[in-house]
């Protein structure tokens, strides 16, 4: 399910076309305990990342209507590991309008796109509550494997050091 997540964000937040069957996850978002987002691409590039927070109550066979919370993004293009905070941007990113506030129970969802939907990323779900609970160091990233069971829950963030999360994300995540 979060795989489609991150194609729907690329064919309707990253206001691209969507050309083919779907479009190739290529890296991995995780968020640090102060409210900093790291990527890491092991293929192709993003160019914005937004953070939002899901529709719970979508009918089947109908698009969601996710809350967007904050949408950023980036000159040039994400082709390796990447930074930025949440609230101010930084090291290419730019916030591209306002940041919501957030409610420290909900979980929000980070993922990246490209404007022409050609690439984008495995999503992290993450509650504030969540990150004041990592150490410094520390960052969420999605888990590295998922239930078969649709209706499984689903599992819990994969906690990494940074150093550990920039050398093996891609490995991880099997690009």
């Amino acid at each position: 399910m979060r795989r489609w997540v991150g194609i729907f964000l690329a064919t309707t937040l990253g206001a691209g076309t969507l050309t083919s069957c779907g479009v190739p996850g290529g890296g991995v978002f995780g968020v640090m305990a102060d409210g900093t987002a790291v990527v890491q691409m092991c293929e192709g590039h993003i160019d914005g990342a937004s953070l939002y927070l899901e529709d719970p109550h979508v009918p089947e066979g109908e698009e969601p209507h996710d809350e967007k919370i904050g949408r950023w993004v980036v000159d040039p293009p994400v082709t390796g590991f990447s930074q930025f905070t949440l609230a101010h941007g930084g090291n290419g990113w730019v916030l591209n309008g306002r940041l919501q506030a957030r409610d420290p129970k909900k979980r929000y969802t980070l993922a990246g796109w490209t404007s022409d939907a050609s690439w984008t990323t495995t999503p992290v779900d993450f509650s504030e509550d969540e990150l004041a609970k990592l150490k410094p160091g520390e960052l969420a990233g999605p888990p590295t494997e998922w239930p078969e069971d649709e209706n499984a829950p689903e599992p819990p963030n994969r906690v990494w050091t940074l150093a550990d999360f920039t050398a093996n994300a891609c490995q991880a995540y099997k690009y």
